[in-house]
């Protein structure tokens, strides 16, 4: 994808098209924005026009044709290093020093520059996040370094100071709408639906376009929303193996981010928003009413719960045993 090709993330994409043109390319950035943003895909166009061999002084935009644009575009170009990680979970200092502080040293193989992007730089641990700081502290000239963050407050201060910052926003709406249909071939009336879970995130909505029982998921985790705290534990067997019989736990993730969804139309509502502003909007009777059933204090606590299962199963935590625990938790603050 070429920069010029990016949906909304003006701010980031306008600087980083000034650096192309001015010649002026930072050796550190750091793209700040939740999963699903563009982060990789805004890294990848512009490592793509900073070794481009026929982007002339004064452009910003890579050919697409040449050798090294085709290099980068199928991950094969020995001066674009994707720096990556065993645990799901964690960034250790062996691997930053093998594929980075290692690598750095060696010069360009094909042209002037070397880029090298790293996807969950937050979840480097303190050892390599140090390891790094010690390149971003005397790079080479050539080195082009840039992290990809969920959280910046993850990282250490001193690697926020010497990288360039560019957060990015969520994109309005009929942007998503407008993507989803063009480019998805969603049916307005789909595309409508799905935008309202997508919170801004275009990632979120392609990954929601792409399941074709969204619809009838997102009516299923309204019922579980809805029952699970009114019923008792031994009766969510069947919602409980419908959720996790998935290998790959893609089914079980779509419906914690739903979850969530829930309980902040729950929030919203309770904070005095009006329907219009809720996802669940056909589920509207039940959110107003569960929004004086739950204090703010127990609503909090389920959505910490929902991250603490995210984070659980992640850890190969038994998938069924983390969404019962997740269930009790929501029956324990329902007050009604």
């Amino acid at each position: 994808m070429r920069i010029d090709e990016i949906a909304g993330q003006k701010t980031a994409v306008t600087h980083l098209k000034n650096a192309l043109i001015k010649n002026q390319i930072a050796q550190a950035y750091m793209l700040i924005g939740e999963p699903g943003m563009g982060k990789k895909t805004i890294a990848t166009a512009f490592a793509e026009s900073i070794l481009c061999e026929e982007r002339k002084p004064g452009e910003y935009e890579h050919c697409g044709s040449c050798q090294s644009c085709h290099q980068v575009e199928t991950g094969n170009h020995p001066d674009c290093i994707f720096v990556t990680h065993e645990k799901p979970e964690v960034i250790t200092v062996d691997e930053i020093r093998e594929q980075l502080v290692s690598d750095v040293e060696i010069k360009p193989y094909q042209g002037s520059r070397k880029v090298y992007i790293v996807p969950d730089a937050e979840k480097m641990n303190e050892q390599a996040q140090n390891a790094l700081l010690k390149t971003l502290e005397d790079p080479p000239e050539y080195a082009v370094i840039i992290l990809l963050a969920a959280n910046a407050d993850m990282m250490l201060q001193t690697i926020l100071s010497r990288s360039i910052k560019l957060p990015l926003s969520p994109l309005p709406d009929e942007v998503i709408e407008d993507k989803l249909i063009k480019n998805y071939a969603q049916p307005k009336y789909r595309a409508s639906s799905i935008v309202k879970f997508a919170r801004g995130n275009l990632g979120r909505a392609i990954e929601m376009s792409e399941n074709d029982d969204f619809i009838e998921d997102k009516n299923l985790a309204a019922e579980i929303m809805k029952k699970v705290v009114r019923t008792e534990s031994y009766q969510w067997k069947d919602w409980i193996d419908e959720l996790t019989g998935d290998k790959d736990k893609s089914r079980l993730s779509l419906f914690l981010g739903l979850f969530m969804d829930y309980y902040r139309d729950i929030l919203m509502f309770k904070s005095g928003a009006g329907r219009d502003k809720l996802m669940f909007a056909d589920e509207g009777d039940v959110i107003a009413e569960e929004a004086f059933e739950y204090d703010f204090e127990g609503l909090k606590n389920c959505v910490e719960a929902i991250e603490d299962c995210k984070a659980k199963i992640r850890s190969n935590v038994k998938p069924s045993l983390a969404l019962e625990n997740l269930f009790i938790t929501f029956s324990r603050n329902y007050s009604e």
